[in-house]
């Protein structure tokens, strides 16, 4: 499967699914592990992902080698509903530790071609943090 058939696929069903006026800020890859109680990060199976970030929301896609199916969209969350919950640099990975509204606690890791796609995610969900009552 080229590359610019799964890039244009990819696209254009993000674009479907965004509001009238949202747009897409950047898109790349991470690594990503849902966090477990009492388990080490480093014992957790990560799996890359194709990230779509709006002006909006995050959005992750599970990558496989197949046409895209709607059981791939593994995490769409506006900026809102996320907290950054800790950010480290572990050389070459650039690591943000998320939860969602929900509590589920996420593991994104950016490798160094998408660090600055890693700094807008961090910078979004920190302007649009809800303020605390």
């Amino acid at each position: 499967m080229a590359r610019g058939n799964r890039n244009a696929r990819l696209i254009g069903a993000v674009q479907r699914m965004l509001d009238v006026d949202e747009r897409i800020v950047a898109r790349g890859r991470c690594w990503s592990a849902t966090r477990r109680a009492r388990v080490p990060l480093l014992f957790l199976g990560r799996h890359q992902y194709d990230v779509v970030l709006t002006d909006r929301r995050l959005m992750l896609f599970a990558r496989r080698r197949h046409r895209l199916r709607p059981d791939d969209v593994a995490l769409v969350k506006r900026f809102r509903a996320l907290t950054l919950a800790a950010e480290h640099r572990r050389f070459p990975l650039l690591q943000h530790r998320i939860r969602t509204d929900t509590g589920r606690e996420v593991v994104l890791e950016w490798r160094p071609r998408y660090h600055d796609l890693g700094h807008s995610f961090a910078d979004a969900v920190t302007e649009r943090a809800e303020p605390a009552s």
